[in-house]
Parts: structure tokens; C-alpha cells; sequence
């Protein structure tokens, strides 16, 4: 069972949760991807001892910022929570978007006992392909303002994200101008700063932040280690969550 609390950090209302034995020395922090939701990490969170997880600034039941953030934005603001629950010597774990902060907060050189990486989001390479399309959609933009072309942009427009793997653009409503920042990110020079052990979990399928960038943020994190989770996709802790749970459980002792 987890307790549900909320906080103000700089003006904005927060949710978050954490275990019924949470002590602010060495708890592990959770935060979750875009789109999700602290919650969705529940079921393993219900099994550490000592652990807490935060809806992130415009996902959950937390408020949305007033402005377009930067990733730099959501590092601060889990830094400010951090210290104002005075979490000392945390254990870090990110799934996709919040293993972005997980390695921006740790690259900073803050003082963080492990962090765990989950499906990570951070390699941001400019992909050729995408970017192709990009000029592609710009010259139709045009034609699809006309009158009467309503009906079939919209359907255009959903097929053209899902084929560049971009659906978190058409999903991200008042966030989108946020989720332009963030993707355009590349956190490769940032992972070579990170010193603290890290662990690395993967689903061997994962389509979304796919496993060869796994392996290159092994590469690239001096002291890490790549784990990889059959039959899984992105949601790994969903997708074989008994293979999951174990491996995760275990990283966290």
C-alpha cells in the first residue's frame, strides 16, 4: 500500500506517493516517462522497502507549468523536491523521460547513491528519416488548410507521427511546445559526466528507445551495467514484470 501525498514546490501543487517505511535516507526515487504517471510504477513500488515517486509537472494529478519547460526545468524541479522532503543519498530510477532527468540531475554531480535507467530516453540523434518527413509535412502544409481538408489532415496527420515514431507529439496538448524542447536534448555528452554506479534494464523489444541505445549508454557511463529483459517492450516492468520485479528488486539492495 502506498500513501498519498501532495507538496507545493515553487508554486505548484505536486502528487506524489511513497511507501508506508519511507525514510528520506537512501529511498529510491521513481519517475516515470511522458504520458505516464507515477501510479503506473505501483505494483513494484509496492515491493521495495523504503521508496517514493512523484507525478512529474503536467502528467498525474500534479499541475502544469504555466510555461514550455526544458528538461533542465524537470531536473530543477526534482532537485527543489528532493530537498525539501530532505532525501539524502537517493537511488535514482527513470523510465524513458525520467531517466532523461535521472541523468541530467546525476551529470550535475549531485550526491546519488545508484541510478537505475529503464527504457531511458537521452539519445536524441538526429535521424535522417524523420527528418525527411519533416520537410515532407511542411510542404503540405498548405494544402491541407484549405477548406473542406479538415477531416483528412487529421487523419493524415496521425498516420504521419505514428510513421516517424513521434505519437508523444500528437498526445502532448498543452505540452507540446515542452515536448519539442525536450526531444531536440541530446544527453550524449552528458552521460560521459555521470560517475555513480548505474544499472541498465531493457526490454529486448523496446521500439521506443530501442536497446542499441542501451548499449551505447553502457559505452558511454563508465560504471554501468546493461541488463536485458525477453519478451518486453518499452513498458518493461509491464510487459515480463515477474523477470522485471526481479532484476529490479535485486538493484536496489
Amino acid at each position: 500500500m502506498l500513501n498519498k501525498r501532495q507538496i507545493i514546490i515553487n508554486g505548484m501543487c505536486a502528487t506524489y506517493y511513497h511507501t508506508e517505511n519511507f525514510d528520506p535516507q537512501d529511498t529510491l526515487l521513481f519517475l516515470h516517462g511522458w504520458q505516464s504517471q507515477a501510479s503506473h510504477f505501483a505494483k513494484t513500488l509496492q515491493k521495495c522497502p523504503n521508496a517514493i515517486a512523484v507525478d512529474l509537472p503536467g502528467f498525474g494529478e500534479s499541475d502544469t507549468p504555466s510555461t514550455a519547460w526544458s528538461l533542465d526545468d524537470y531536473v530543477d524541479f526534482v532537485a527543489h523536491f528532493i530537498e525539501k522532503l530532505q532525501i539524502t543519498n537517493p537511488i535514482i530510477a527513470g523510465h524513458s523521460f525520467g531517466g532523461s532527468i535521472g541523468i541530467v540531475y546525476c551529470a550535475r554531480g549531485n550526491l546519488v547513491k545508484k541510478l537505475i535507467l529503464i527504457g531511458s530516453a537521452g539519445i536524441r540523434k538526429k535521424n535522417i528519416k524523420k527528418y525527411g518527413f519533416y520537410i515532407i509535412a511542411k510542404i503540405f502544409k498548405i494544402p491541407f488548410a484549405l477548406p473542406g481538408m479538415r477531416t483528412l489532415r487529421n487523419s493524415v496527420r496521425k498516420w504521419f507521427y505514428k510513421k516517424i515514431d513521434s505519437e508523444d507529439y500528437l498526445h502532448a496538448g498543452v505540452l507540446t511546445e515542452t515536448y519539442q524542447k525536450i526531444i531536440t536534448d541530446d544527453l550524449t555528452q552528458r552521460l560521459q559526466k555521470i560517475t555513480v554506479p548505474t544499472v541498465l534494464i531493457w526490454g529486448e523489444n523496446d521500439t521506443e528507445t530501442p536497446l542499441e541505445n542501451g548499449k551505447l549508454m553502457e559505452r558511454l557511463i563508465k560504471n554501468s551495467q546493461l541488463h536485458v529483459i525477453p519478451h518486453a517492450g518499452h513498458y518493461v516492468f509491464i510487459d515480463n514484470s515477474d523477470a522485471f520485479d526481479d532484476l529490479f528488486l535485486t538493484a536496489i539492495v
